[in-house]
């Protein structure tokens, strides 16, 4: 019984360490040119010499727009009006709000996966939504 809840208690640990150094390198602003599949970099879009986030998206990271659903009872396929977007953590509305933010503000662009969304904004976000930080 003891050596079970101290697998039970190490096991807690070792999540609580890997979500924490997860949750502080996601705040941090990535100097990498490509910081991974689910971010998209402001040194990536200045690159792409695109005139929008929406247009950033749509060619760099396209796959963030056609998410499939995590729940099996939901269409396999994505509209791009289910996806919700982010700005600094607060709603800011469908994909087409993309077009509005601009550029020189775009810190990161980031797919945040259904079940993370699900948990920082509560309600159900079946696939998913875009979070785009900017700076201050």
């Amino acid at each position: 019984m003891v050596k079970q809840f101290g697998a039970v208690i190490a096991g807690f640990m070792l999540v609580a360490c890997v979500t924490s150094s997860q949750s502080s390198s996601a705040n941090a602003l990535p100097t990498l040119a490509h910081a991974g599949r689910d971010v998209l970099t402001a040194t990536e879009i200045v690159a792409s010499r695109v005139s929008d986030a929406y247009q950033a998206v749509s060619q760099l990271r396209p796959e963030f727009l056609r998410r499939r659903a995590a729940i099996p009872n939901l269409p396999t396929i994505a509209t791009s009006t289910s996806i919700t977007v982010f700005l600094d953590g607060l709603p800011y509305g469908s994909i087409e709000s993309l077009r509005s933010i601009p550029l020189d503000r775009v810190r990161l662009i980031r797919y945040i996966p259904p079940y993370e969304a699900d948990l920082k904004w509560g309600g159900t976000h079946p696939t998913g939504a875009i979070l785009v930080t900017t700076l201050p």
